[in-house]
């Protein structure tokens, strides 16, 4: 490492950032009426096949 360039202390954090989460954020989910589920299955085919 380049002398001009601190290594900021291992184990402490930066104050700029915010504490981070240790787990990911709660799972949600919605019920699809069968319109909606169709709606959907044809946009991931349409996305699948541009690919």
């Amino acid at each position: 490492m380049p002398e001009h360039v601190s290594r900021w202390p291992e184990g402490h954090s930066l104050p700029a950032l915010p504490q981070q989460r240790q787990t990911g954020p709660r799972s949600e989910s919605a019920e699809l009426t069968p319109e909606e589920r169709d709606a959907f299955a044809e946009l991931v085919r349409r996305l699948g096949d541009k690919g």
